[in-house]
C-alpha cells in the first residue's frame, strides 16, 4: 500500500453509474474488497451499514463511527474472530475477504464502492481524515425513470420525503435526487476538496478525461500510464437520454427548473 494513499469512497443513487467508475478506480490500483457482486458492491458495507431500521432508530455518531472502524479493520486485515462477535453475520464473508488489504500486496490503497454509503459521507469523512469521497451523478431525468427505486424506499425520510405524496414514482423519484443533491452541494463546500461530484453522463463520454481529472483532483497516487487502460471497460449505456422519449408532465415546474440551474440540458 502506497503510504498517505487517500482511502476512496464510490456511491450515489442506484443505477447512477457507481459500477463503472468503481471499475476503473480498481483497474488503478486500489483494493475494492473481496466481497462483491455482479455490480461490484462491496457485501461487507452493504452487512453492515444498509440498515434503514438501525439508522432510524438514531445511533449516536459514536456507534456509527465504530461501525465504521469494525469496517476498516474487515477491509485492511480480512474477518477476525473478535469481529464475529461484534457482527456474527460477517462469518459468510471470511473466505473471500481473506486477509484483505494485507493479503494485496501491490494495491495503491482501499476503495468501497457501495450507492448507499453516500448516506454516511459525513460519517466517513469525519471518521477518516484521509478519505476522500466521489459522488457518482447521471441526469436527473434519466434517474427518475430508472427502475432502481430501492433508495427512494429506504432512505427517502432521512430527506423529509414522503413518495406517496408525489403523483408518480418518477416524480418522487426526481425530488429524492433533487434532495440529495442539494445536500450534495453543501458537503462539498463543507468539505473542500475531498468530495468529488462526478456526472456520470461525462464520465461515459470521456472516461479517459474525466478519470484523470479525477485522479489530480482528489490526489490519488497512481502512474498516468494506468489512466487509459483503466478505462477500457466503460461503455455508454443504453438507457442513457431515455427520459428525451418520455411524458414529463408529471414533473413539477419547479422541479424542471432545478436540474436546469444546475446545469442539466431538459
Amino acid at each position: 500500500m502506497t503510504t498517505g494513499a487517500p482511502i476512496v469512497f464510490i456511491g450515489g443513487l442506484g443505477g447512477s453509474g457507481t459500477r463503472a467508475v468503481a471499475g476503473a478506480v480498481a483497474a488503478l490500483g486500489y483494493y475494492p474488497g473481496g466481497c462483491l457482486n455482479v455490480s461490484n458492491d462491496n457485501l461487507v458495507f452493504t452487512e453492515l451499514f444498509k440498515r434503514p431500521d438501525w439508522l432510524r432508530a438514531g445511533p449516536p455518531a459514536a456507534e456509527i463511527e465504530a461501525r465504521l472502524r469494525l469496517f476498516e479493520a474487515v477491509m485492511t486485515g480480512g474477518v477476525r474472530l473478535g469481529h464475529l462477535l461484534r457482527a456474527p453475520r460477517l462469518w459468510r464473508y471470511r473466505g473471500d475477504q481473506g486477509r484483505g488489504l494485507a493479503g494485496a500486496p501491490g494495491s495503491v490503497g482501499w476503495m468501497t464502492k457501495e450507492p448507499n454509503c453516500h448516506i454516511f459521507l459525513e460519517a466517513i469523512l469525519d471518521t477518516w481524515p484521509q478519505a476522500v469521497f466521489v459522488y457518482v451523478s447521471r441526469h436527473p431525468l434519466d434517474m427518475a425513470f430508472s427502475d432502481n427505486k430501492g433508495q427512494l424506499g429506504n432512505w427517502s425520510w432521512l430527506f423529509g420525503l414522503d413518495p406517496a405524496a408525489w403523483p408518480t414514482a418518477e416524480a418522487a423519484q426526481l425530488e429524492y435526487w433533487i434532495r440529495t443533491q442539494k445536500r450534495l452541494d453543501a458537503l462539498t463546500a463543507r468539505y473542500p476538496g475531498r468530495v468529488y461530484p462526478l456526472r456520470f453522463d461525462d464520465f461515459a463520454g470521456r472516461p479517459v478525461e474525466e478519470l484523470t481529472r479525477l485522479v489530480g483532483s482528489l490526489h490519488l497516487p497512481v502512474p498516468a500510464e494506468r489512466l487509459e487502460p483503466a478505462c477500457a471497460d466503460v461503455i455508454r449505456p443504453d438507457g442513457m437520454g431515455r427520459w428525451r422519449e418520455r411524458d414529463l408532465s408529471a414533473f413539477s415546474a419547479e422541479q424542471i427548473a432545478f436540474c436546469r440551474e444546475a446545469g442539466w440540458e431538459v
